[in-house]
């Protein structure tokens, strides 16, 4: 096997194994809630502590990445940490005990990402792309795998020999040890990075426009992912239902993640930006109405939530031309973080009303991302702006 195979079977792999290890502890939320017997708010913070913490955590690894000579140990790191974690989750025995796991899986998630991103780019020099939406469907079939696959697992092993389930991650790690590319020098990246302030930028309102824009879209994905493994708990039906609607749901994100890309380089960025706002809105209504158990629904409204992924960080990067891993960070990490802490609100909400009720006030969320979405730059006034300034700059 060449060594670019060799690095792209481990970078793709991690990030299969961490959001497959992720994946697993949603559905098994309810499990523990009744194991324990702790509140549905309870239990919603705990389901959000994963987009929380990966999310806004995910920024400082970034920076860190940025400057550590031997930054491929997070990627190795990450893979052992995440197996590790759920292999003790046999010992979680109380709420905290359990809030720990979650935060620590949390935690891989947000070593893995930034140094994964930056590893696979060294792979190739003329076809990033291409190499970059290997590495975000492996993340995406991690999802769908673990989502489906956890309480067939369960099932099966039982709590108490979870212990098994770590073996990949351990073997995956030992050979990312040998795989992963040469890291490149931080004293000569940050030589050829751009510099500057991010306000400088003309076109920086248009990106905190933008960074509301995917707060929002992480927010309603976040709400109605997290609280629907608790939702089918309190309708009685099997634990195995909400898996099986969650791993349908990041099937479809993974394939609407390269649909929305590739429509946006000929369609513009905002436009991919209304056609997936628009479409979760009505989606999540339809959604609602039909009792929140419909699994026609709910895997459209994954579709139009997740369409926007990759295009906004491209988009941001249009808007933003330095600084390029905080401006990831800002979309990949930073909103979705956000957008999990929401869930905690929403959860205390549902526990002294309903899930649905909660699910309605995402409707109206959903209705402010679509106004939003029309405040976007246009292709044409981006370009207007970028061209203006440097023509008063000389003048």
């Amino acid at each position: 096997m060449s060594r670019i195979r060799k690095a792209l079977l481990a970078i793709s792999g991690g990030h299969f194994l961490v959001e497959g290890y992720a994946a697993f502890l949603p559905p098994l939320v309810p499990i523990f809630r009744t194991r324990l017997g702790f509140s549905l708010g309870a239990a919603a913070a705990l389901a959000a502590s994963l987009p929380i913490v990966s999310g806004l955590v995910q920024t400082i690894f970034g920076l860190v990445s940025d400057r550590m000579r031997h930054a491929n140990a997070l990627v190795v790191t990450s893979s052992i940490l995440a197996a590790v974690s759920l292999a003790l989750l046999p010992f979680a025995r109380s709420f905290g005990w359990l809030l720990l796991i979650f935060t620590t899986i949390a935690l891989s998630l947000a070593m893995f990402h930034p140094q994964g991103a930056i590893g696979m780019s060294q792979l190739s020099s003329t076809n990033k792309g291409r190499f970059m939406s290997v590495f975000n469907f492996g993340g995406s079939m991690g999802s769908f795998v673990g989502s489906l696959a956890i309480i067939p697992l369960f099932g099966l092993l039982h709590l108490e020999r979870f212990w098994i389930l770590a073996i990949p991650g351990i073997a995956l790690a030992l050979f990312q040890v040998f795989a992963l590319p040469r890291q490149e020098d931080p004293t000569i990246a940050a030589q050829v990075s751009n510099g500057g302030r991010m306000t400088d930028s003309p076109a920086f309102k248009g990106y905190l426009m933008l960074v509301a824009n995917s707060t929002l879209n992480a927010m309603i994905y976040n709400g109605v992912t997290i609280l629907l493994p608790l939702l089918f708990q309190g309708l009685g039906f099997q634990a195995g239902k909400a898996g099986i609607y969650l791993a349908v749901g990041s099937l479809v994100g993974a394939v609407a993640n390269v649909v929305g890309a590739e429509l946006s380089d000929h369609i513009g960025r905002r436009t991919i930006n209304l056609i997936g706002a628009t479409g979760m809105a009505v989606t999540l209504l339809m959604f609602v109405l039909t009792g929140s158990t419909s699994i026609i629904w709910f895997p459209a409204m994954c579709f139009f939530s997740c369409m926007t992924l990759s295009s906004n960080i491209v988009f941001a990067h249009e808007l933003v031309t330095n600084h390029r891993g905080l401006v990831s960070a800002s979309i990949m990490g930073f909103s979705w973080g956000i957008g999990g802490s929401v869930v905690i609100i929403l959860g205390q909400w549902a526990q002294h009303t309903s899930i649905t009720s909660a699910y309605h006030l995402l409707l109206g969320v959903a209705a402010v991302l679509v106004v939003l979405a029309f405040l976007l730059p246009t292709r044409h006034a981006l370009r207007a702006v970028l061209e203006h300034i440097p023509a008063q700059e000389q003048a």
